[in-house]
């Protein structure tokens, strides 16, 4: 190293330093992607799924009540305003349903999607029957029916759409976890990097400096004993960079001055 050119040796330890900042900006750059990374998918797709999902809940549930209210009412007029708010709801439904199914993107969620679809041919076929059944006439049998399996088939409608609720949720909490333990590990990583940096800058100082300032507080002191007409002086060059030519220089010239 001694041999180096002082500007060469500068130049390495400025190029170390700054090869360390580059690896710092590049695992930070590389850990914000990921943490990038998780939050589209977060946001995007289990967020995005767990609303169609709660939509077709609250739909569901919306229609139920309009359901119950059919099968009770005996007004010409509200069963036409139900009737055609059910199937408003339900064109609805069948809408989120497509958009839901074609998000999904593991066998998990087509398993639940596939049981939440025949839960619901089930209850709505099901209820086709009851209000066709209402619209014969057959008010008590009806009512029956809808007490005896279209409520207890509706808790087990809802359910399976809660599943989906509860798969997509867990889904982004798990996302978010994610994006935590990246942001976690990526301020680690950085600190660790800094603290090398400033380690590796301190000692590269220290060693640049003392490997310029002692051959030239040398030559210093060796050109004060000739200026003093002192010529005796041993002057030993053992480095070829620019203090160790001066070095040699002053040598030349002691011995010069003393023949």
């Amino acid at each position: 190293m001694k041999n180096l050119k002082i500007g060469t040796r500068l130049g390495i330890g400025f190029a170390l330093v700054l090869a360390l900042m580059a690896c710092i900006a590049g695992i930070g750059v590389f850990r914000l992607q990921g943490v990038g990374d998780a939050v589209q998918e977060m946001v995007q797709r289990s967020l995005v799924k767990e609303r169609l999902a709660a939509n077709w809940l609250l739909n569901t549930s919306s229609n139920s009540v309009r359901t119950f209210a059919l099968v009770k009412s005996n007004d010409a007029e509200v069963q036409a305003y139900l009737q055609k708010q059910m199937s408003k709801t339900s064109a609805g439904i069948s809408e989120t349903q497509a958009k839901l199914e074609a998000m999904l993107d593991s066998s998990e969620e087509q398993a639940i999607s596939a049981d939440i679809k025949e839960k619901r041919s089930q209850y709505v076929g099901l209820r086709n029957t009851i209000l066709k059944l209402k619209a014969e006439g057959k008010q008590d049998e009806a009512a029956a029916l809808t007490n005896d399996k279209l409520v207890p088939m509706l808790e087990v409608y809802d359910a399976s759409i809660r599943g989906m609720l509860t798969h997509q949720a867990e889904r982004i909490d798990k996302a978010a976890e994610a994006v935590h333990g990246l942001n976690r590990a990526g301020r680690a990583n950085v600190i660790v990097l800094a603290v090398l940096a400033l380690l590796l800058g301190g000692v590269l100082a220290w060693l640049l400096t003392r490997s310029i300032t002692r051959p030239l507080n040398e030559a210093v002191r060796v050109a004060q004993t000739v200026a003093d007409g002192d010529l005796t002086s041993r002057i030993e060059s053992s480095s070829r960079d620019e203090t160790g030519q001066l070095m040699l220089a002053l040598k030349n010239m002691n011995a010069s001055l003393a023949t």
